[in-house]
């Protein structure tokens, strides 16, 4: 029976979603849906046998006992410092002055909102307990219970966050890749958001990775070589993207060009090239309180994974 496998058509994964770059040694079907669903699957009956899921959901549904194993190949990753805007009126002008704050997220457990939670406390001391977190719904964790530290404030709603943050009903919101454009009532939280993305890369040695690929178990048990066939195709596919990728070009709301002057680009698959940025968000999760223990990152991946 083929093995099917979520390829969305965006980054490198187009070119094993068209067929350019194929998994060797294996009958696969390639496929793709609206991208929350198959997120949510990773909670119950996992949509596809080797799907997409941001690292955040990955982690807490591992927590949560799912028989799910990492393959190290990481879709995409971006720099949420440049994707938090700020209502003028609400006199937030550092990441401290968050605190005390009514802030738009997605969801609690939001890959892009647990990597700037973790990366303003690490930088600056920003405390996530002292802020009113509202929460939109419906988004890719709705449905699952997630543990949160007692006494913090989280409202769930139907929250239409770039008209709230525009009237001042919300005073910052935290987006995933490069947000919404500014307007003449909201601003960038950093004066020179791009400076901050670099501060932050220089001190940690860290890409926050957004997505990754995960499997169910069984499949990857049931197919020996099945994770390193999907690694070894995805490294080809990324060296293709990476290499057709323009300077002029934008990659997670971030320029290119930029990415390629500070030596971001190309970056890599694998366990051993993204450690740091695995441990850092097993930290960040944990002193959130989203998942229970921090296990250790090759604990996460199929055996053997490089």
């Amino acid at each position: 029976m083929a093995i099917s496998i979520a390829a969305p058509d965006e980054f490198a994964s187009h070119y094993i979603a068209d067929g350019t770059i194929a998994i060797e040694g294996f009958e696969v079907t390639l496929g793709w849906e609206n991208g929350a669903a198959a997120y949510a699957s990773a909670f119950g009956d996992l949509a596809y046998d080797v799907s997409v899921l941001p690292l955040s959901n990955f982690l807490i549904a591992k927590d949560q006992g799912h028989a799910l194993t990492g393959i190290p190949v990481f879709i995409d990753f971006f720099f949420p410092q440049i994707a938090i805007r700020v209502n003028k009126s609400a006199g937030i002008s550092t990441p401290k002055g968050l605190e005390g704050k009514k802030i738009g997220v997605r969801g609690f457990g939001f890959n892009p909102a647990v990597w700037v939670r973790g990366g303003l406390a690490d930088v600056y001391g920003f405390d996530f307990t002292k802020v009113a977190w509202k929460l939109a719904e419906p988004n890719s964790m709705s449905h699952v219970e997630i543990p949160t530290p007692p006494n913090l404030s989280i409202e769930k709603g139907k929250f239409d966050f770039v008209t709230d943050l525009e009237n001042g009903s919300l005073d910052a919101v935290m987006w995933d890749r490069g947000g919404v454009d500014v307007t003449e009532n909201t601003a960038n939280l950093f004066e020179d958001p791009l400076a901050e993305a670099l501060k932050y890369f220089k001190q940690s040695d860290i890409f926050p990775l957004n997505s990754m690929l995960i499997a169910k178990t069984e499949v990857l048990e049931a197919n020996p070589g099945l994770g390193q066939a999907i690694v070894d195709a995805s490294d080809r596919a990324q060296s293709l993207f990476f290499n057709n990728l323009a300077d002029d070009s934008l990659y997670m709301g971030l320029p290119v060009k930029w990415l390629r002057e500070n030596g971001m680009l190309p970056y890599r698959n694998g366990v051993a090239n993204n450690r740091s940025a695995l441990q850092a968000i097993i930290r960040y999760a944990h002193e959130q309180g989203l998942i229970s223990k921090r296990p250790e990152v090759d604990e996460l991946f199929f055996p053997g994974a490089a």
